[in-house]
């Protein structure tokens, strides 16, 4: 299931940090297990997906208005998940004169066949080439260049609040704007901080799917579950839900050739998602490197999309 590099990245990760990186959670089984949360959620709960769809929806034609006189778009989409969440901008898009490929991206490549088979299932016309890759480990300029070929121009998503789940943010937002020409626009969706819903917010990170979905790798580690408590709080410090397992007793863990003990009380974050301000993510953006061509948030201020660029800096 996990290449040598990903298997050493495992073990550098709980040794190093005590940390599980939820990526990992997206490969082989788990992408299934990730596909049923998002189901139940579109079925049951007004999160995160159906929120960002509906400013997606009101939003989308003053996005691609920055694309004049279009006729090729590439539509990026990073972190695909199940492909459910680029529906919006492709529902409006395939009524306009513009020939469409879908391009998603994700480590996991059963998640790939699942965002390949939904869109071409909803989308008859769309062309669409996916593409298996971790976006963490560094820049994908050859992608985007060869992407271009034939007079396509790039539109790159990274939805569902995803940019939150990673440990090193800046370097995830460095490797997109490293892979950009300033011709190239990028679409960033985020949650942002509204503390008065922090209590609504923490059961979505709880019960059986949840934990099926986070359980996937220490399962296969060695890390049992009846030998650990699951943990679900607020870190107000900084401003993120953490997801952790406790270990009630020591735990062998092995990662393929390599065999280590965890020991009682020890705790392993499994998840993080972090809510932003306006402030901070726009900082964040413009720290990296990124030029805010568009804003916009729901009336509650609970949701935010940016549609950004590369700064191109004179000489």
């Amino acid at each position: 299931m996990l290449t040598k590099k990903q298997q050493y990245e495992l073990i550098a990760s709980i040794k190093g940090r005590g940390e599980i990186p939820l990526k990992f959670a997206y490969l082989d089984e788990g992408a299934k297990n990730w596909d049923a949360i998002v189901k139940q959620r579109s079925d049951k709960i007004n999160g995160i997906n159906s929120v960002e769809a509906e400013l997606l929806r009101k939003k989308i034609n003053n996005f691609i208005s920055s694309f004049p006189n279009c006729k090729k778009l590439n539509i990026i989409d990073v972190g695909c998940g199940n492909g459910e969440p680029v529906v919006p901008i492709l529902d409006i898009l395939t009524e306009q004169n513009i020939q469409l490929r879908y391009v998603p991206i994700d480590i996991s490549s059963n998640m790939l066949s699942m965002a390949e088979k939904f869109v071409k299932n909803k989308y008859k016309n769309i062309q669409i080439k996916p593409i298996e890759l971790d976006f963490e480990m560094g820049n994908f300029s050859d992608i985007m260049f060869e992407l271009k070929e034939d007079g396509y121009s790039n539109l790159l998503l990274f939805l569902g609040s995803t940019l939150g789940n990673h440990s090193d943010r800046q370097r995830v937002l460095t490797n997109f704007r490293d892979s950009m020409s300033s011709e190239d626009f990028f679409i960033l969706g985020v949650e942002l901080t509204n503390f008065s819903k922090i209590n609504k917010i923490l059961p979505h990170y709880k019960g059986k799917l949840p934990e099926n979905f986070l359980y996937f790798i220490p399962d296969n580690v060695g890390i049992k579950r009846n030998d650990t408590e699951y943990d679900v709080s607020w870190n107000d410090k900084l401003n993120q839900v953490e997801v952790k397992v406790i270990l009630k007793k020591n735990s062998n863990v092995k990662i393929g050739s390599e065999n280590f003990t965890l020991e009682k009380d020890e705790q392993i974050l499994l998840s993080r998602s972090v809510k932003f301000t306006e402030w901070t993510i726009t900082k964040l953006l413009s720290d990296v490197g990124f030029r805010t061509e568009l804003l916009t948030t729901t009336e509650d201020r609970g949701y935010l999309l940016s549609m950004v660029q590369p700064t191109r800096y004179g000489v």
